[in-house]
């Protein structure tokens, strides 16, 4: 019984790792038109929890890639196991698009699993958000290790400009 039981624990691991190690893979496209986004930047963050009794989440490899002129991307994987990576798509001129909240109303996502390849499809930033709350948004997903990830940082660097403009004007 014991060996059955360490042999299905095995299996679970190594079914997990595999999974997870595959990569992930999809295309950027325009909501509005169904057109490819070429240059966006992808961005995958595996993270693990530390400690005992108090835990916290500290990043454990971030790869950052940008979409070809088809709209495609591919992201290495990383063995880890049960925990699924969190996932960033911006272009300057779109809303950001992430796999745990949904912009502008900060709504939890229910219409992402990880698995295959999807298409992910990005709005075009409306005169009505807020490049303030926009920036945040971003910034909630890229804060856990400032400086390790260049390409989204400077991606949205544009929009934290607009956003300082946005609050100047707002105190006046």
């Amino acid at each position: 019984m014991k060996k059955v039981i360490i042999t299905i624990c095995l299996l679970f691991i190594c079914s997990s790792c595999s999974a997870s190690s595959s990569g992930i893979s999809g295309i950027v496209v325009d909501a509005e038109t169904g057109k490819p986004i070429d240059g966006a930047v992808v961005m995958v963050e595996w993270t693990k929890t530390k400690g005992i009794g108090l835990t916290h989440t500290e990043s454990y490899k971030v790869v950052e890639v940008l979409t070809d002129k088809d709209g495609k991307f591919k992201v290495p994987g990383v063995r880890t196991i049960f925990v699924d990576p969190h996932l960033t798509i911006y272009k300057k001129g779109y809303v950001a698009w992430n796999d745990e909240v949904i912009f502008p109303g900060y709504k939890k996502r229910t219409d992402f699993k990880w698995g295959e390849t999807h298409t992910f499809k990005l709005e075009h930033f409306r005169p009505e958000y807020s490049y303030d709350k926009h920036t945040s948004f971003i910034s909630s997903a890229i804060s856990s290790t400032i400086g390790k990830k260049p390409l989204i940082t400077e991606a949205y660097y544009w929009e934290e400009l607009k956003a300082s403009e946005e609050r100047d004007k707002a105190r006046k």
